[in-house]
């Protein structure tokens, strides 16, 4: 890629005293000219730079003038019996009315100081006078009083142009604005009004954006706007009388690319202060308002609750932490996960909503402690906080916990049962046979009876047996769990099954499975509801020699099973959740011959 060649401007000016208006380059074999010299404001000239005798050509760059934009625009490349030449073009744009004087400059090229003559272009004001005044320029308005950081604040970029001249819609922001420690939003363009600059009126465009300071100390804003000024000379003369439908697409009025610079500014952010700051200061700054919804508020033990956390309000919202419940003696608590509403980093207002898990782990559990969420107020200078809760709870034992599972022994609240009589058989008298039988038994019949009378001490002894066992499961409270846990734990395992055959949804299919491990080491163990906890768990498994292999994959699926029901869930297809219910399974196999 060439590199550009930057012109020098000469420091003494009596070489322009010999150049003629279109310089001859017999001898430097260079020629520079600008057509047309004489202007009105609004309308752009061409100028070019012709190197003779060559196929190439370095691209140069003009040094700025004040008030008249130079832009290249490409290069022509001409080959004949005449010679070759390459011609660079480029356009002028004059800014204000005046006289602008281009050159005189050297050129170094290749060791070669080729001299560039100065030409003279005269620009007209539309009275025909001459003007200071900018044809556009734009200008950054920032807020009056200094913000402090995170607060959300205006930038507004204002573009004004004279009412002769003819915008293009389209404006670009070709930045300035700092890369790091500013978060900008979109820019909005407002309705366009006029104004009073000096005692000239223009037209002003407006277009604001919302924008937060990330860290405090001074920031240089110096943004600049591309637009596009449609050339007067330029413009269609017929139209068509039904209007812009009919009118040829190719003969729409060429524009010329304007950049309007705005003037540097510093912007100042203000630190947050320390003084009165709270401990639950979390780093939000605006004016928000703070609510939580606890559901349901009457459940048993081991049933989760849904906290619903909703922040609503104007500033940082995107940032700003929530507070949430964290583990005590009487409840499990989940980790946060955001459900909606997450607005952009530099919204002026938004709103966002969190949603914890609570389980209750005993029926002691009477309310949900209050929570706390302090901000800094940038308005009044102050730090508030909005207090929500604390939220009353009645929670009932769990069916599957000890109460549940209280037997009552048979008799213990019986009455003497009464016999009913039903009726009478009646024997009625029989004639003679024709023909009498031989009344011994046959050997068949005789063995027969012989089982059958053996058979009974053993019938009894099976009813003695089952009667006992019965009794003591009663009364036998860890032994009743102890014998309903394969059974428990099979059920749910056959729901997981059934779930992956119809949804196949991650959700659906870790949720039997999760209950299959919960009631099975629940009843092994005879814990209370809420007590079955993953480390808990892993406790007693090393201390009952479980391979390290099995103890990894504990692990892996109880930090699975809390992301899946309680965060944000990964995606896992049919494959995986069917390898997970194997696993499961293979696990719960392993329990059930081992001592815990």
């Amino acid at each position: 890629m060439k590199r550009p060649v930057h012109l020098m401007t000469l420091l003494t000016g009596a070489l322009a005293l010999v150049w003629l208006p279109a310089f001859s380059a017999a001898a430097m074999d260079v020629t520079f000219d600008v057509q047309p010299r004489l202007l009105n404001l609004g309308e752009t000239a061409q100028a070019s730079l012709t190197f003779h005798g060559t196929r190439s050509a370095p691209s140069v760059d003009f040094p700025d003038i004040p008030g008249l934009q130079i832009t290249s625009t490409g290069q022509q490349m001409q080959f004949g019996a005449g010679g070759s030449r390459v011609t660079l073009t480029y356009t002028l744009f004059p800014r204000r009315a005046g006289a602008h004087v281009i050159g005189p400059y050297t050129l170094d090229l290749n060791g070669r100081q080729i001299q560039i003559p100065e030409i003279r272009l005269d620009v007209r004001a539309p009275d025909g006078n001459a003007s200071e005044r900018e044809l556009v320029f734009a200008r950054l308005q920032l807020p009056e009083t200094p913000p402090y950081v995170h607060q959300v604040f205006d930038i507004t970029l204002q573009l004004y142009s004279l009412p002769s001249i003819e915008l293009t819609r389209d404006v670009n922001l070709l930045g300035g604005f700092p890369e790091t420690g500013f978060a900008i939003g979109s820019f909005e363009e407002l309705q366009m009004v006029r104004e009073e600059v000096d005692g000239q009126i223009y037209h002003l465009r407006r277009f604001r954006a919302r924008a937060r300071a990330l860290s405090s100390g001074t920031f240089t804003l110096q943004p600049a706007l591309r637009v596009g000024i449609v050339d007067p000379n330029a413009r269609p003369r017929r139209r068509d009388p039904f209007g812009g439908f009919f009118d040829d697409p190719f003969s729409r009025p060429s524009a010329t690319p304007v950049t309007a610079a705005a003037p540097a500014a510093p912007l100042t952010v203000r630190p947050i202060p320390s003084a009165g700051r709270p401990l639950d200061f979390a780093g939000a700054v605006g004016l928000f308002d703070f609510s939580v919804d606890v559901r349901p508020r009457e459940l048993k033990v081991g049933e989760p609750v849904t906290v619903s956390l909703r922040l609503q309000g104007a500033g940082n919202i995107a940032a700003a932490r929530l507070p949430s419940f964290s583990d005590t003696d009487t409840f499990r608590a989940y980790e946060a996960r955001l459900v909606g509403d997450s607005p952009d980093p530099a919204a002026e207002r938004g709103a966002k909503t969190f949603e914890q898990v609570v389980i209750p782990r005993t029926e002691n559990l009477t309310e949900l402690p209050a929570l706390r969420f302090s901000f800094f107020n940038p308005v009044s200078g102050t730090y508030e906080t909005r207090t929500a809760g604390p939220f009353p709870l009645t929670v009932h034992p769990s069916e599957n916990g000890a109460g549940s599972l209280m037997l009552q022994v048979p008799g213990a609240n019986g009455g003497v049962g009464k016999s009913l009589v039903l009726g009478r058989d009646i024997i009625y008298l029989k004639s003679a046979p024709a023909r009498w039988r031989n009344g011994s038994p046959s050997p068949a019949k005789t063995v027969f009876r012989i089982l059958l009378y053996a058979a009974a001490p053993f019938a009894l002894a099976g009813l003695w047996a089952a009667t006992r066992r019965r009794n003591r499961l009663a009364t036998d409270i860890a032994l009743a769990r102890r014998q309903k846990a394969p059974r428990r734990a099979r059920a749910n395992l056959r729901n997981a099954e059934n779930a992956l055959r119809e949804s196949g949804a991650p959700a659906a299919v870790f949720t039997p499975l999760a209950a299959a491990v919960t009631d099975y080491f629940g009843n092994r163990l005879n814990l209370p509801p809420g007590a079955v906890a993953p480390s808990l768990l892993l406790d007693r498994f090393a201390a009952a020699g479980f391979p390290e292999d099995d103890l990894e994959r504990w692990r892996n699926f109880f930090a699975l099973t809390e992301q899946i029901l309680y965060a944000r869930p990964p995606a896992l297809d049919r494959n995986e959740l069917s390898t997970w219910i194997a696993t499961v399974t293979t696990l719960l196999r392993k329990a059930e011959r081992s001592k815990l």
